[in-house]
């Protein structure tokens, strides 16, 4: 039986999850919850779907699950009402702006015993699993530098400009470089200590800089959304780059990945894969068949964003934090090599 999906916001992202849950055979997409009626009117005529303008409207036996491609501010409050209404939500990073909702979100999904699942990409990205798969091999021996960037011109896309007031998106940390923090703890898991350094004008965050210390690994992560127009033909630039003791590989975006030894270097092609496909799949799975998946649930992700809220307070005071243990995921790392 078909899982039965709701996608809750019909912009850029929700479009996007759409087009995805179309290439997955178990999935039916029975409705978008919009309240722009013009929005809703496409979206329900491109996907054959119900259209409701509030998520009130949806009758409780409609859905499986629920997916949240709302402004980042509305994603707290999204969470807690979709919870009541089906077994599972995908919900897009970041799951919310601070300690206080995280942890009030994490009391109310455990009473209503829904999944929840945080769309942190790059862990179902080719290059970026195959890059942790070489570590974990130990092909590049003990990770002791990583470099991290991703930079794009400023991003125009959201409705009333919403990604450029910092109050609703968590500006260019929790929005940009929210990936790269991501896919490093998952990684490397918590670091020891984390500095951080933010660029803004008229109140917008354009650029910042992470450094994550993990004693006998670094990592320096780069985010820009105040690049040129013409900069990377006006597209998203990511890039990783792991130096180890007995190697290093290089990944740009592509469908391939470099590994350079003292012996020589190698390309290594990549299947052709599609990292949001890849996510939803492994979600509707998880409600197919009743598995509480723990590749990004809340506890999963926790780390990431403890991470995060460190890095502001950094970059706000302008001091080197500490990371507080972790409440959950106590699983070897990498870096503990």
């Amino acid at each position: 039986m078909a899982v039965r999906v709701a996608i809750w916001g019909a912009g850029k992202m929700g479009h996007l999850h759409g087009l995805a849950y179309r290439r997955i055979k178990e999935v039916e997409i029975v409705g978008v919850i919009e309240n722009n009626d013009q929005k809703a009117k496409e979206f329900a005529e491109l996907f054959h779907c119900m259209l409701f303008k509030t998520i009130n409207e949806v009758p409780y036996d409609l859905v499986d699950a629920i997916d949240i491609c709302l402004p980042t501010w509305m994603h707290s409050a999204a969470i807690k009402k979709a919870s009541t209404l089906c077994r599972g939500i995908f919900c897009e990073k970041p799951i919310c702006l601070n300690e206080q909702e995280f942890f009030s979100i994490q009391e109310v999904v455990k009473k209503t015993n829904c999944f929840v699942m945080i769309g942190q990409v790059l862990r179902f990205w080719n290059g970026y699993i195959k890059a942790k798969e070489i570590l974990e091999e130990g092909i590049l021996g003990v990770p002791r530098f990583i470099t991290c960037r991703r930079r794009q011109k400023i991003p125009e896309w959201s409705a009333e400009n919403w990604l450029m007031n910092t109050a609703q998106s968590g500006g260019i940390l929790m929005d940009l470089s929210i990936h790269d923090v991501d896919y490093v703890y998952w990684i490397l898991g918590e670091p020891k200590t984390v500095a951080c350094q933010v660029v803004t004008k008229d109140d917008c965050t354009l650029h910042c800089q992470l450094t994550l210390d993990y004693e006998k690994c670094c990592a320096a992560l780069t985010a820009s959304w105040g690049m040129p127009e013409e900069f990377n033909e006006g597209k998203l630039e990511g890039f990783l780059e792991i130096v180890g003791d007995k190697g290093m590989l290089t990944y740009r975006g592509d469908n391939s990945l470099e590994i350079i030894t003292d012996c020589g270097h190698d390309n290594i092609k990549l299947l052709e894969e599609d990292g949001y496909e890849k996510e939803l799949k492994y979600f509707v799975d998880c409600i197919q068949y009743n598995k509480q998946g723990n590749l990004c649930d809340l506890n999963s992700v926790e780390g990431t964003m403890k991470i995060l809220w460190a890095a502001e307070q950094a970059a706000r005071n302008n001091e080197i934090l500490p990371i507080k243990a972790e409440r959950h995921d106590s699983k070897k790392k990498v870096g503990d090599m």
